[in-house]
């Protein structure tokens, strides 16, 4: 079986593309249940392994298969990969950061009620750690949802035996972020196409007509994807048409290679108290 070809430039741009490119992945006839075992594995070590290069060499190693696997161009990869960026770092500051009733960091700011605002070393170092091994974690979903489709994720948790109406909803809700930004794609080409972002003073007054058009088409195209669902004999319980990959001995052979030389790494590194902070 031949993996879809998908030409370099698309008509969807953003998250819009994720699940086309999950289909034309390079790893499409591996087996989805060791994809999602061995991402799981590499997500748990990465956490438990309280290591700051250990998170780093988990986020090149995920970026590299990400980019050799996938079949999404490298520039999308990247854009994909600097989404979480920013709410990871937010969540650093509040480790930077800490409130005291003296100084105590290498920064200090007053604040009323002889409160001081005081960033810490030790702080700073918690908050690289955390931003690590969260970032180290995120790849390793980036890698499970850039080569493996949602139906076939799906199909794994239903063999984890995950309730039902728990899997259901995940896909309908997946499904429908889609649907909502492919309305509100069109209703920004089309505004952008009326100079409805022109200026500051138009792009207000744009922005909450296009939220409130895409509520009302919210519920619209809900009814519509119900009657849809209804006509093709929707009884409560939502099947997929999927590859029954097998898992090959060789498949699970370079998985469980990763997983070790990983793990001797995070061991090693934990022996000699050698790390990035």
């Amino acid at each position: 079986m031949t993996r879809p070809h998908l030409h370099s430039r698309h008509t969807h741009g953003g998250l819009l593309s994720l699940d086309r490119y999950a289909q034309a992945s390079r790893l499409s006839m591996v087996s989805p249940r060791l994809k999602a075992a061995f991402a799981v594995a590499v997500l748990l070590l990465c956490v438990a392994a309280d290591s700051a290069a250990i998170g780093l060499v988990i986020s090149a190693g995920m970026l590299a298969a990400c980019i050799g696997c996938s079949g999404a161009p490298v520039r999308y990869i990247l854009s994909l990969m600097a989404i979480p960026v920013a709410f990871i770092l937010i969540s650093c500051l509040a480790v930077i950061f800490d409130f005291s009733a003296a100084p105590l960091g290498f920064w200090d700011l007053p604040l009323p009620g002889a409160l001081w605002l005081s960033a810490t070393r030790a702080g700073l170092r918690a908050a690289g750690l955390l931003f690590f091994k969260a970032y180290g974690a995120v790849s390793c979903l980036y890698f499970l949802s850039l080569t493996t489709p949602m139906q076939e994720l799906i199909e794994v948790l239903r063999a984890a035996h995950i309730p039902a109406i728990c899997i259901e909803l995940m896909y309908l809700i997946y499904r429908y972020l889609f649907l909502l930004l492919d309305m509100q794609n069109h209703l920004t080409i089309a505004a952008r196409s009326r100079l409805g972002y022109a200026d500051r003073r138009r792009a207000f007054y744009t922005f909450p007509r296009i939220s409130g058009s895409v509520l009302a088409g919210a519920f619209r195209r809900s009814g519509i994807c119900f009657d849809a669902m209804e006509a093709r004999c929707y009884d409560g319980s939502l099947r997929f048409l999927t590859r029954h990959a097998p898992v090959r001995a060789r498949h699970a052979a370079v998985c469980a290679l990763i997983f070790f030389a990983l793990a001797a790494l995070a061991a090693c590194i934990k022996y000699k108290g050698v790390d990035l902070f």
